[in-house]
């Protein structure tokens, strides 16, 4: 039995558990990115000044350097909460990513600034960012597991692209809050105190979140894992040792999509408002626009991957990401409003709307459930820690090398959107299609071992 056969076991659940366990799963992952959201936004504007002293290249680097460290830490928590939500369930699991992610969140927002407690302020903003990097690191490849699994065999991509689609929720909500602030009140009044509200708004959205939470139940194809006592003791290793082939190329995949994230939502908003001289409201209320555009095109996306394929759309969008890297750049560079905004729009909307939801799909479907969450984490969470968390504070080094110009970042886009063409090519079109003549359906191009 395939992994595509395998998590097909999803037909097990009643539509009212599917449903759950969509809503159940984007919540948690409107959280996630709330919370990473703020952090990147105020990494890029408020922490430089309030917990390293000053607004400097050093400054921006050490805002940032606090910014990569969470992804260090991404993969360390994914892995361990990874083993957990394969060994134990997936339920339970989500509750203590959720838990762990926004208690951290919260208390970012009652830390003393440098001026208070000197050296001690980045300490403890990096010891809270570690342990937010850590809940991170699970929560979304536990959501994406549960989504998959959870979906009708015909409409996995389009029901993964939910919780993909949130991930846009989660940092619009953040980056909406933050640009009513910016608006709205002075710059002395946010410095002072105004950046702190939408971290400790965070303990209202995680109440919600585990309210939903507390409603889903275990997959059917977790259970069924159980029943038949093939639920795997060391299900990160299995992962490494059987499926290394997917590994692989799927790392490389999101060594391409992670950092274009980065770059446009948390460099473009330091390079464009500090670097160059467009007005931060604007910026921020452009980067809105971007993320609320995401939204529908991952769900476009994922009905379109589940009729012509996951490859196309993902081939589509890492050829696009070479193509676009330096005219992106270049709307930058025009320090138009309406132009800058463009640029997100495209860089967001156009790369990831077609690559979050499809690709999750397609990993859930290679990976069989005794190692499902481990897989997607092993995939998704080393390229994130390596390149993802590293882009920004690497744009800005790109930028001072280049003496203040885009060039060499826009070239490292270029490079990286390469490398995800490569890892495209080698992962296997895991689109369920049924034979001609009825039978039983088959997953094209998928050769995984049986679970």
């Amino acid at each position: 039995m395939t992994a595509a056969h395998d998590i097909d076991r999803a037909g097990l659940d009643s539509r009212r558990q599917r449903r759950r366990a969509v809503i159940g799963s984007s919540v948690g992952t409107i959280i996630e990115w709330y919370d990473f959201t703020l952090y990147g936004l105020a990494a890029a504007l408020v922490f430089a000044p309030l917990f390293f002293g000053g607004s400097d290249l050093a400054g921006t680097l050490g805002a940032f350097a606090t910014f990569a460290v969470g992804f260090l830490a991404r993969p360390i928590g994914g892995l361990l909460l990874s083993h957990f939500g394969d060994r134990i369930g997936r339920k339970g699991t989500l509750l203590v990513t959720l838990l762990i992610m926004g208690g951290a969140t919260t208390l970012i927002g009652v830390l003393p600034t440098h001026e208070s407690i000197g050296l001690w302020a980045p300490v403890l903003l990096i010891f809270l960012r570690i342990f937010q990097g850590a809940g991170a690191g699970a929560e979304f490849a536990g959501a994406m597991t549960m989504a998959s699994e959870s979906s009708a065999t015909g409409r996995r991509a389009f029901t993964a692209g939910f919780p993909g689609a949130s991930v846009y929720v989660g940092m619009a909500l953040a980056t909406a809050t933050f640009a009513a602030l910016t608006g709205s009140m002075s710059d002395e009044t946010f410095l002072a105190w105004g950046w702190r509200l939408p971290f400790l708004a965070s303990v209202v959205i995680v109440a919600v979140a585990l309210y939903f939470r507390f409603r889903v139940k275990e997959t059917a194809a977790f259970e069924a894992a159980e029943e038949a006592a093939a639920v795997s003791r060391a299900p990160v290793v299995d992962a490494v040792r059987s499926h290394w082939r997917f590994l692989l190329p799927g790392m490389a995949l999101f060594v391409f999509t992670l950092p274009w994230v980065y770059i446009v939502q948390t460099f473009a908003v330091s390079y464009t408002t500090g670097t160059l001289n467009v007005d931060s409201t604007h910026t921020l209320i452009g980067l809105l626009t971007a993320m609320l555009l995401t939204i529908p095109a991952t769900l476009a996306a994922g009905a379109l991957a589940d009729r012509i394929g996951r490859k196309p759309l993902l081939m589509g969008a890492a050829v696009f990401g070479v193509v676009f890297a330096f005219p992106m750049f270049m709307l930058y560079e025009t320090e138009n409003s309406l132009l800058v905004a463009l640029g997100l729009i495209l860089g967001l909307a156009v790369i990831q709307g077609a690559t979050i939801g499809v690709s999750a799909a397609m990993i859930a479907e290679i990976f069989p459930t005794r190692m499902r969450w481990s897989g997607i984490a092993l995939s998704r969470e080393l390229p994130a820690a390596a390149a993802g968390g590293t882009a920004p504070m690497a744009a800005t080094w790109l930028v001072s090398m280049g003496g203040g110009t885009p060039w060499l970042v826009a070239g490292y886009l270029v490079v990286l959107s390469l490398i995800g063409v490569v890892g495209i090519l080698y992962l296997p079109e895991t689109l369920v299609k049924a034979p001609t003549g009825g039978g039983t359906p088959v997953a094209r191009g998928t050769t995984s071992p049986r679970p």
